[in-house]
């Protein structure tokens, strides 16, 4: 490794193995951005939603977990579109917030990713068991070796194309529409919402009376408003769960063919997903399913005998097509385990930046160095490792606790995260007027926002942000905290977890917070040490990048230059990047050598005609100013435009790949491998 840090560096350089290949084009951006969103969070876990807040309430709790996903991807996609970078999520707090807080993003990115694969990979094992004729879990011994096939076929699946799992993905949420429609069961209650709040679930439809102590367990709960609005604020933080992986598309920025171009659009088409698909698909499956029935996923309860289905599948079973609910189950299974598979591809890419900016030399020439075929080789191999996270507790089933548990310690984390990269944001946006008020870069221009990206109304959408990931922290462990107050005064506990396993609930969904805040606080007031980035510090290459095939280089023995750069030195790069003080842009105004040199001839007979120091330093000044403000605009002008073929046609990219001609970066990079598309 280099002396210098990549992030550490002023202007962004990357050697050749500290940067990926740019092979990754719209479609494939959009397709991890999917499958990383969708796993099996809306089709099997979603039943919670149902059982604890209503057919109506989970639509509405989906709702509000989307419009706040919502608001954090249209947030983060102004940052990205301006530093399209490889672990772009972990530079971007570290180049405008801290780089404490890069660090706690960064390690906290990793471990809520390793813990996602994990959890899904031990859903999707769970899942098999569905397959059977007589549905009921495996063994202790078939349920490992089914976990160590999921985790290696996870290893080596990276080949696999993303952008037909996109379309996979998008297709099941049509399909599960359909097929509720077309059953439609009529097995639903005219109640939206449920009579209150239950941890062990409710039997039926009518209106019990719920207390809080001095009854068994099975009448404990809250009762009217303030139960229905209980269970619906607790149905929201279950919600987040299945919203959260869109980003993985801003981890992809530093790998886009166009990054310019595709990676806006890209984390723009990802966003609409939980926003518009999960309501829609969960409100065809409550209009068949009732919040009473006892196929219901149950958080807080004991199970009581058979597996939980998921709300598809109990609508699809009264059906005359008796396969019909294998067949979700399997087409479940296939969304897990590829969402899994993406959760290893954003935590090795995380792994990769972190080891490179933050871990000892030692490690980071190990960790944060590609190999020849620049895929972060090591990087993989340590997140697959840490994939066996799926094993722990499988011979304790009664409450898959230990899956639950880390499912609680993602979400927490990935608040954690997320709400720091819209404070991130807002220090962003500051950074910006100090760059307009020098006269440098506008964000309001014509300029920014068609070939960067702007996200308006801010910093409306990023203070939502802020506000539902410190709500999702506090409230996600309010219930279980509620149930372990009140379980000492209850006459029966025999249906609801046991202590042990609501202890463990509380711990997983405040844990993630607390070590998101412990890497912060370690590596600013112990060691290293960091200090709050001066916004006055902030340079114009913060945010406008120059052509990023020169910034990054190639592999020396496999580098293509094009004709007008064969005699030159391809490790030049500060040569490449100088800009030239004849070819037009000076702030001298000259296009000729002998123009240029008339320069300090002009500054000898200004200073003889008595001109002070200070006035000549304020007029270097402007015209560095001046010169600065013209390179920012060659930069932006020699990008595409953004919606330039209108609607339409940029939504059909996401079908059909459109090569661009006029791209400097499509002439140059090498032709994709099936590895690198994964």
């Amino acid at each position: 490794m280099v002396d210098q840090r990549l992030l550490d560096r002023t202007d962004y350089r990357a050697a050749w193995y500290e940067h990926l290949d740019r092979v990754l084009t719209r479609p494939q951006l959009a397709g991890i951005g999917i499958s990383g969103c969708v796993g099996a969070g809306i089709f099997v876990t979603s039943g919670n939603l149902i059982a604890v807040t209503g057919s109506l309430g989970g639509v509405l709790s989906y709702v509000i977990a989307g419009g706040i996903t919502a608001c954090i991807l249209y947030t983060l996609t102004e940052m990205v579109a301006c530093r399209p970078l490889t672990g772009t999520l972990i530079d971007l707090p570290h180049k405008f917030l801290d780089p404490a807080a890069g660090f706690a993003v960064g390690a906290s990115y990793v471990l809520s990713n390793i813990c996602s694969m994990a959890i899904l990979n031990a859903q999707s094992a769970e899942l098999t068991a569905l397959l059977k004729d007589k549905p009921k879990k495996h063994n202790v011994e078939t349920e490992i070796g089914i976990n160590v096939f999921f985790i290696a076929l996870t290893t080596v699946s990276h080949c696999v194309g993303v952008k037909i799992i996109m379309w996979f993905k998008l297709s099941l949420f049509a399909l599960c529409c359909i097929l509720m429609l077309v059953v439609n069961t009529g097995d639903y209650t005219a109640n939206a919402f449920t009579p209150g709040w239950k941890p062990t679930g409710f039997e039926s439809t009518s209106t019990p009376i719920l207390r809080s102590s001095g009854v068994d367990d099975v009448n404990l709960g809250i009762s009217g408003a303030g139960g229905r609005l209980f269970a619906f604020l607790t149905a929201v933080t279950l919600a987040m769960f299945s919203c959260k992986g869109g980003e993985i598309v801003a981890m992809t920025a530093g790998e886009a063919k166009d990054p310019w171009k595709d990676v806006p659009l890209a984390m723009s088409f990802v966003y609409i997903v939980p926003l518009s698909l999960y309501p829609l698909t969960l409100l065809s499956a409550g209009a068949n399913v009732n919040f009473a029935d006892p196929n219901l996923p149950r958080l807080w309860a004991t199970k009581k005998g058979g597996m939980s289905l998921s709300p598809f599948v109990i609508a699809v079973q009264s059906s005359s097509l008796h396969g019909l609910p294998k067949a979700l189950n399997l087409f479940f299974i296939i969304s897990a385990y590829t969402a899994a598979n993406t959760a290893l591809y954003a935590a090795s890419r995380a792994v990769f930046t972190l080891s490179q900016t933050y871990m000892p030399t030692k490690i980071a020439n190990i960790f944060g160095r590609t190999n020849n075929g620049h895929t972060p080789l090591a990087s993989i191999l340590l997140c697959s490792a840490l994939g066996f996270l799926s094993l722990i507790g499988l011979s304790k089933y009664t409450y898959s606790q230990p899956r639950i548990t880390l499912s609680e310690l993602y979400t927490g984390m990935m608040a954690s995260v997320n709400m720091t990269l819209m404070f991130t944001f807002l220090r962003f946006k500051e950074g910006l007027k100090i760059m307009e008020k020098r006269g440098l870069l506008e964000r309001d221009s014509e300029l920014y926002i068609t070939r960067l990206f702007k996200s308006r109304w801010q910093p409306l959408p990023a203070y939502i942000a802020i506000i539902g990931c410190a709500f999702v922290i506090v409230w996600s462990g309010v219930p279980p905290l509620y149930i372990l107050s009140a379980r000492n005064s209850l006459t029966s506990t025999k249906t609801i977890k046991t202590q042990t396993a609501l202890i463990f609930d509380v711990i997983g969904y405040y844990l993630g917070p607390l070590i998101f805040t412990a890497f912060y606080l370690v590596y600013k007031y112990i060691a290293p040490r960091s200090f709050l980035v001066d916004l006055r510090d902030l340079a114009p290459s913060h945010y406008i990048l120059a052509d990023l095939h020169f910034l990054e280089q190639s592999h020396p023995k496999s580098a293509r230059r094009m004709p007008s750069t064969t005699n030159m030195s391809h490790s030049a790069i500060s040569a490449i990047e100088l800009e030239s003080p004849w070819d037009g842009r000076s702030a001298y105004g000259g296009s000729s050598r002998a123009e240029w040199y008339k320069a300090p001839e002009e500054s000898i007979t200004q200073r003889e005609l008595g001109l002070s120091p200070e006035m000549l330093d304020e007029i270097d000044a402007q015209r560095a100013q001046i010169e600065e403000r013209q390179r920012i605009q060659d930069i932006l002008e020699q990008r595409p435009r953004r919606w330039e073929h209108g609607f339409w046609r940029e939504m059909w990219s996401f079908v059909v790949v459109q090569e661009r001609k006029q791209d400097g970066l499509d002439r140059v990079l090498p032709a994709a491998s099936p590895a690198d598309q994964a």
